[in-house]
């Protein structure tokens, strides 16, 4: 039996590469980043539009583009463990470093201000995911999902398992229409969704 392409462990941040569909690259939007003058870089959208899944992928260029930085990422949207290790990344931060925050919205007042303190204080840059643009920190891109997005991500899970399932059969199929119709801007939950019609139709 074929492997379920639409599991948990390949929908997850950086289970596949994230892809601009609007002129911009990976690589564009780290070096966007990297050469902000405030150190402070938003990366803005609805939920499951891709956020988590484009630091990942700047997370990797970064490690390839900058070798010797310490790169401290933190996943508050989906590590629940991720609030009790900030205090210990903390204290792991120096000069250079470069921190990431999925999530920042999930931060309290206070660990926001440690953040803020402790990143300024030592001249440290921060990448954070938010729903709505953040106060202090420029937008570097804003995630959004069409037909184009939707259908890569698509074809790139259907992969996984094979030749012998098409997108357009997905795609045209009354789930999906139904699961799009319900989740908007959120491709992640229909592609959580799809779980169910991929294992109705390999039997």
């Amino acid at each position: 039996m074929q492997t379920n392409p639409f599991a948990t462990r390949f929908i997850q941040p950086g289970a596949i590469p994230y892809r601009c569909f609007e002129g911009s690259t990976v690589s564009d939007l780290t070096e966007r980043f990297l050469q902000l003058s405030t150190k402070r870089g938003g990366i803005v959208g609805p939920h499951g539009s891709g956020k988590s899944t484009l630091v990942a992928s700047i997370i990797l260029v970064l490690g390839a583009r900058r070798p010797e930085t310490k790169i401290h990422p933190l996943r508050f949207s989906t590590d629940p463990l991720a609030s009790r290790s900030l205090t210990r990344s903390i204290a792991e931060w120096t000069p250079s470093s470069i921190v990431i925050l999925d999530g920042y919205e999930q931060l309290g007042f206070w660990s926001r201000l440690r953040v803020e303190w402790a990143a300024r204080s030592q001249s440290i840059s921060i990448l954070a995911t938010a729903h709505q643009p953040l106060r202090g920190f420029e937008t570097v891109w804003v995630t959004s999902v069409n037909d184009a997005s939707s259908r890569w991500v698509v074809e790139q899970l259907l992969q996984q398992s094979g030749p012998s399932k098409g997108a357009d059969e997905l795609l045209q199929s009354e789930d999906w229409a139904l699961s799009r119709a319900a989740h908007g801007q959120n491709l992640r939950e229909s592609l959580f969704d799809m779980y169910d019609w991929w294992q109705r139709s390999c039997h």
